[in-house]
């Protein structure tokens, strides 16, 4: 009754605390008469309070109306959704009832806006459950009656003048604003896992498992920019409608209407009928209704199929879609202003094409469902004229980006975004293309598996009409797959075009990308990774039809090397050196930057073309290679051949002699780009095994095959090894260069025959000794790796040849340091900058010769490590903790754990003698490094790099002296368990513990990695860690448990659970024997402290469904071994009842997990066990006991 409005305000809100605090004590009646009481208030005042009190006034009878919803009839809630649907087809101003039906949907919906109700979890989703489809579908179909409203309204008066001021203030106070919010619902689903699912709360991230997120919902204010829409699209999908929801959502009058509301939306500059903002949010529920899914919505009616709903759906979809696709390509793309049309066109057009390729119709062919392209091919007329003007949207945003390179524009873009690439235009390119992509990939794999199996199909007379049928649908994706082929030649032609663009303006403005690298959230990353997904896309469309793209690609290849090597010729002879240095300024290098900056994206779509990324043996050539190389005629006609050889012959050009006036002009970022691009092709074509193909082109054959073949393949290996030489040459000081000269010889060396042909190769020794002889000339940064593919490499020579050169390479790293440790005045001059640099140089250079351990040489590289494990022991003890000569050695003990099988050595004591140099420098370490505090000049990446590499150090080691080769799983129980290294393993957990701090430990990655370790010691230590651990160190290990509980990384976790589990079966069966008293406290203490957290988190906190199995095993596992300690807890959380009811359903639920516990086999089986490492309790068997316990009592216990 206060005329002041904030007041008003403040008592609306105890009203509100004292509903949710006092129902109990109201009842259901006088609370339901207060809501409507509350709510005729609304009714009669809503002109005349403030806008804030009206709003408050209805958020309170919405939370008073959930509050009641589970114990009022279902008459009385019906009764008030047809008060709310009145009051919103009325459409007052303003809408009482539809400001209640917003809020009424947030509170219910259970996510971030909804209200704290101290009320258990089962309560907030009786209410989802009850609301979603009968009362929600309700109120959504009023709130489309009101746009259908308003949108008449607006037509209507469209071409008449606004008098004023808008009519709808808010979209809280918008029908749109509901349509919005039920079209981004979470429906509830009577199925028991995503009953479970929804029980446990939001999954946890993981930075190795997934990558989900749960982005919470925007305030209704916000005005979200076209890049939010953007973001946020990208981890969301259209909610799977029940079937209830078919007659309204796939109206077509609906669906059309909701574009027809954009476009009013627009058009509404006054807001006479729609609030501010809702152009935005009629684009996301445009986003949202073009991905509409799931069988549920298009079960079949009385008088449709399924097949005939799609069909349906898709056309009028399609249809409005096509409009507006065509209103955008109208506008002007390049504009700020077109961001948020553009971008959320975009995400429509995706969200309609992946949605389509998922969803497979009912009717089949052949056995299988008909593919859904084939399915609207023939069902929808529009398809191939909606699929043409996606792609002429994608080449207007490509004829875009390029018009700003050439607008004044351009300027004002570079300085906001950076370059043009970083412009809202080449994000909805990007989206479009991984879209198209789909497409094709989807189609081409559907065109494999058909003729794979038209090739075995039988020629029964019924088998045949089955044939026919199936060719009808292949048919009509070979009718598709031409459509595409068509258009991406405009792709193609409009992006190779903006490609030379974006050169031109690099060179004109003199920002040569340095390195041909980008900029990329503040690290240096090169083109070939920046633009992958385009030179992929790219690829792909080039493929379709490989004849007249490479055509063309070669053609501007040889068009630009030509004019290239004509303008460096004509400088180079004009002169002596001083003309040379004057002509190689101004528009002549001008010219020549240009040329080489285009000629290097050319050769990246040719690279990508050819073949697809990867050095394995299982790497081939690309089918629409092999097609198109088959139906040439000969070798100098085939283009797949003469691009490969155009490259060799601009690599070669590049590549003259140091002293030629012509390398004056060279240019390190084009030779780096040839390298990369051979790295990746040859590989593939080179001495390609015969066996992975059923035909082979014979010009593919002579031109790179084998001599057994009549090929030409051992020549073309000699020419890039002479190539390799010379860059080594000519570069000397470009370490990218060189290190993807190297980068290229690892490639090769992974392709056994070509490995073989290398290393009998008359080029391969002397190339070699120019390396082994000349390493000081070359940068640092490269030595490592030089000497790993030298290693490879040498592997595959003749035994004494291999011995040689091998010995060499060892003499080479051991000289490296004798020469300086050796010397009188190493102790005096240790500091010096120079002599630190040859020592970390050296050392970089044994963890390459580690990194190329194989069987050839396994016994070499260990001695190697036996002569130099001394000197390692002596640089710990030389240089203080945290220099980085100690860092250094750490990753080269990580790389010995490594590489370096145990298993390899001839005998036991060879064996031991490994362990023991080990533990002999982990103590060295803990030696130099204990207590030491990190101070702040020490860098925090080196830091954590130096303790991660300690870590994955001790990881390596348990795994590789249990005998586990690189590709076997870490957690199978059938090694048998020794424990001859287990003092090693113990003492390298002893020595993280002492050197590394407490607080870096629990970062994310050192954290993860630590968990990894700590449960595989478990797993296979146990018996060593309680012999040899101290209790101290204990305690730490037990507090990174505890953090591992309820880590937000699934990793963490997971691991944390299973090792929790396994010590605590160890500790069940075997106990720990004559353990001091100290460690009998620790592991009291820590197992109550473990299963507080573990109970709690398992109770109360979000969790990921997926860990309930891990996490509720080493729960009943610590309950085994504390049984008292565990009903404590329990009998704690029966005191917190408000009322005997809550503490009657907990002590109930507890007695049957308890029975359930007692009758389930998997824990008789258990404590029936024995053995040094007994198993933990059979997670499976205690899933039904464990979900059924835990979704009963956090229904009671996780409250909001």
């Amino acid at each position: 009754n206060s005329s002041v409005p904030t007041a008003k305000f403040f008592a609306l809100r105890g009203i509100k605390e004292a509903v949710i605090t006092s129902y109990a004590v109201l009842g259901l009646a006088a609370t339901l008469a207060l809501r409507n009481e509350l709510f005729q208030l609304a009714l009669v005042h809503n002109r005349e309070y403030d806008s804030f009190v009206i709003d408050s006034l209805c958020w309170v009878v919405a939370i008073i109306t959930k509050r009641t919803w589970i114990e009022a009839a279902e008459e009385q809630r019906s009764a008030f959704t047809q008060t709310l649907y009145e009051d919103i087809i009325q459409h007052n101003t303003p809408c009482i009832g539809m400001i209640t039906a917003s809020y009424l949907i947030d509170e219910i919906s259970g996510g971030s806006k909804c209200s704290e109700f101290h009320l258990p979890w089962e309560f907030h989703y009786s209410c989802k459950a009850t609301f979603e489809n009968t009362h929600m579908l309700r109120l959504f179909e009023a709130a489309l009656k009101v746009i259908h409203r308003q949108l008449r309204r607006s037509i209507e008066e469209q071409q008449m003048s606004s008098t004023g001021s808008h009519i709808i203030a808010y979209e809280r106070r918008s029908a749109l604003h509901i349509a919005e919010r039920v079209l981004n619902w979470e429906f509830t689903s009577p199925e028991e896992g995503k009953i479970i699912a929804a029980s446990f709360g939001n999954p946890r991230s993981s930075t190795t498992r997934r990558n989900a997120t749960n982005a919470a919902d925007s305030l209704d204010e916000d005005e979200v920019t076209g890049t939010a829409i953007f973001e946020n699209e990208l981890n969301s999908r259209t909610p799977l409608f029940p079937r209830d929801w078919q007659q309204l959502l796939l109206n077509g009058d609906v669906l059309s209407m909701f574009f027809s509301v954009y476009e009013a939306t627009l058009s509404d500059q006054m807001h006479a009928y729609f609030s501010p903002g809702s152009s935005h949010i009629a684009l996301q529920c445009l986003v949202q209704i073009s991905g509409i899914r799931g069988k549920a919505i298009f079960n079949a009616t009385d008088n449709k199929s399924s097949d005939v709903l799609r069909a349906e759906f898709a056309q009028v979809v399609m249809r409005n879609q096509l409009q507006m696709i065509r209103h955008v390509c109208s506008m002007d793309l390049a504009s700020e202003a077109s961001e948020d049309i553009v971008i959320a066109t975009t995400q429509m057009i995706r969200r309609f094409i992946e949605t389509q390729l998922e969803e497979s119709p009912s009717a089949t062919d052949k056995g299988r469902p008909m593919h859904p392209l084939a399915f609207l091919v023939a069902g929808v007329p529009e398809t191939l004229e909606y699929f043409g003007e996606v792609s002429k949207f994608i080449c207007m945003l490509l004829n875009a980006a390029s018009g700003i390179l050439r607008s004044d524009r351009l300027q004002r873009i570079d300085d906001d975004f950076g370059d043009v690439d970083n412009y809202f235009i080449m994000q909805a390119f990007d989206e479009l293309a991984s879209a198209w992509s789909a497409v094709i990939n989807d189609i081409r794999e559907c065109q494999y598996l058909d003729e794979a199996a038209s090739s075995a199909q039988s020629h029964a007379d019924k088998g045949q009409v089955q044939l026919d049928s199936r060719t009808d649908a292949t048919d009509a994706l070979g009718s598709f797959m031409q459509f595409l082929t068509t258009t991406a030649y405009l792709i193609r032609s409009e992006y190779l075009q903006l490609r030379m663009l974006v050169c031109e303006d690099s060179v004109r403005s003199g920002d040569l990308q340095c390195d041909s690298s980008s900029i990329d959230q503040g690290l240096l990353t090169k083109d070939y990774v920046v633009y992958e997904d385009q030179l992929q896309f790219f690829a792909l469309l080039a493929r379709l039809d490989f004849r007249t793209s490479m055509d063309r690609l070669y053609e501007n290849l040889c068009s630009r090397c030509n004019a290239l090597q004509e303008e460096i010729r004509r400088l180079a002879g004009g002169g002596d050196g001083n003309t040379l240095a004057g002509a190689s300024t101004g528009s002549n290098q001008h010219t020549i930057d240009l040329l080489h900056e285009q000629a290097q994206w050319v050769v990246l779509m040719i690279g990508y073309t050819l073949c697809d990324s990867g050095t394995s043996e299982r790497v081939l050539i690309p089918r629409p290679v092999l097609e198109y190389s088959a139906l040439t005629p000969g070798g100098q006609q085939d283009l797949v051949v003469q691009s490969i050889m155009a490259l060799l012959r601009a690599l070669d050009f590049e590549l003259v002699s140091p002293t030629s006036a012509l390398a004056a002009y060279g240019s390190p970022l084009f030779v780096e780009t040839l390298f990369w691009t051979l790295r990746r092709v040859a590989p593939v074509y080179f001495l390609f095994d015969r066996t992975d193909y059923s035909d082979l082109s014979q010009s593919i054959v002579a031109a790179f095959g084998s001599a057994e073949d009549g090929g030409n393949g051992s020549t073309m290996i000699g020419g890039v090894l002479d190539m390799v030489r010379r860059a080594f040459e000519l570069w000397s000081s470009e370490e990218d260069v060189l290190l993807m000269c190297v980068s290229m010889l690892l490639a090769l060396a992974q392709r056994s025959a070509i490995a073989r042909e290398i290393a009998s190769s008359p080029q391969f020794t002397p190339l070699m000794l120019y390396f082994t002889s000349n390493m000081g000339k070359f940068p640092e940064a490269v030595h490592g790796a030089t000497i790993e593919a030298l290693a490879l490499l040498a592997c595959h020579l003749p035994k004494a040849e291999h011995e040689r050169c091998f010995s060499e390479l060892k003499s080479l790293i051991a000289h490296s340091f004798s020469k300086i440790v050796h010397n009188s005045s190493f102790m005096a001059y240790h500091q010096d900058a120079q002599l630190v640099n040859q020592l970390l140089d050296g050392l970089d250079m044994m963890d390459g010769l580690l990194s190329a351990a194989n069987f050839r040489n396994m016994d070499a590289v260990f001695g190697l490590f036996f002569e130099l494990e001394p000197l390692f022991e002596q640089l710990l003890a030389v240089y203080p903790g945290g220099h980085e000569v100690p860092r250094k050695v750490v990753h080269v003990i990580e790389s010995v754990a490594r590489y370096l099988e145990v298993s390899s050595l001839p005998d036991d004591e060879h064996m031991l003698r490994f362990s023991h140099c080990f533990r002999e420098i982990l103590q060295r370490y803990r030696s130099a490094n204990q207590g030491r505090a990190v101070s702040q000049s020490d860098d925090d990446l080196e830091s954590l790099g130096e303790t991660t590499a300690l870590i994955s150090a001790m990881t390596y080691l348990v795994r590789n002296e249990m005998g586990f080769s690189p590709d076997e799983t870490s957690r199978s129980m059938s090694k048998t368990v020794s424990d001859a290294f287990g003092e090693t393993e113990v003492f390298g957990v002893y020595c993280i513990h002492v050197t590394v701090d407490a607080a870096q430990l629990l970062t994310p990655n050192v954290l993860r990695m630590h968990v990894q370790f700590l449960s595989e010691m478990v797993q296979y230590r146990t018996p060593s860690l309680i012999r040899w651990l101290p209790a101290d160190a204990w305690r730490q290990v037990m507090n990174v448990f505890f953090a591992g509980i309820d880590n937000d990384i699934y990793d963490v976790s997971q691991r944390t659970y299973e090792a929790i589990g396994k010590l605590g079966a160890f500790v069940k069966i075997n106990g720990l024997g004559d353990a001091s008293g100290e460690l009998h406290g620790v592991f009291e203490q820590s197992i109550k402290q473990l299963l507080n957290k573990l109970l709690r988190t398992l109770l109360f906190s979000p969790f990921d469904v997926e860990l309930v199995e891990s996490a509720g095993t080493a729960l009943v596992t610590l309950g085994l071994i504390d049984p008292e300690h565990l009903q404590s807890c329990f009998r704690e959380l029966f005191s917190q009842g408000q009322s005997s009811a809550f503490s009657d359903r907990l002590a109930a639920t507890l007695a049957k997990f308890n029975a359930d516990l007692d009758a389930c086999d998997a824990v008789k089986a258990f404590l029936a066990s024995a053995g040094p490492v007994p198993g933990p309790i059979d997670s499976a068997a205690l899933r039904q006991p464990l979900f059924e316990f835990l979704v009963n009592t956090r229904a009671i216990l996780r409250v909001k």
